[in-house]
């Protein structure tokens, strides 16, 4: 319960300092990370990435997922069910999209995703320490989805996103790396 006190505490403490951020420093930070990305060879030999849309002041990877399309590569991203469960579906130029009652965009009238051909995956963070582990919104979703779909994945952070050490627990998975605007940390 401790660490889950604590967690909350960075939670709170990082989704300040993100939303501080001006909104054009966002976006220079948000497209100097789409390129580190976009140079990472995880991404330019991948044939499926799967992705989020941003909400809020998170980094914003949409100039990254129109440059997968236009590479051929296909794209998926999460759907949170009515039930709590998780769902991977297609998202394409035309795709429509719903908001939900907690302002995520979902994709409406999609194929699922075929994550045999996922390659990478690419998460939001709320937090990030130096040791590539991630803490989220605290609902668990992407452990979950981690868990059952191990692949390559890179969180994307502002540096401002970034702690020196982060608790975790048996259920959090461990990213292979994290890009802020300014550098790459590794596992």
């Amino acid at each position: 319960m401790q660490s889950q006190a604590r967690k909350n505490d960075i939670r709170r403490d990082a989704l300040i300092r993100r939303d501080a951020i001006p909104a054009d420093v966002r976006a220079s930070s948000s497209l100097a990370i789409c390129r580190a990305v976009s140079e990472d060879d995880l991404f330019l030999d991948s044939n499926g990435i799967h992705v989020y849309l941003p909400i809020g002041s998170e980094v914003d990877i949409r100039p990254l997922i129109e440059l997968a399309w236009e590479m051929g590569k296909e794209v998926g991203m999460m759907r949170v069910m009515e039930d709590g469960g998780i769902a991977q579906y297609s998202i394409t130029p035309s795709t429509r999209y719903n908001v939900t009652k907690l302002g995520i965009m979902e994709p409406q009238d999609a194929e699922p995703f075929d994550m045999d051909i996922c390659d990478l995956v690419i998460v939001p963070v709320v937090a990030a320490d130096e040791y590539c582990n991630r803490l989220g919104y605290g609902k668990g979703y992407y452990d979950q989805f981690l868990a059952h779909h191990p692949r390559p994945t890179l969180g994307v952070a502002f540096e401002e996103q970034m702690v020196s050490e982060l608790p975790v627990d048996d259920l959090d998975i461990q990213l292979d790396g994290i890009y802020t605007e300014r550098r790459f940390v590794e596992a």
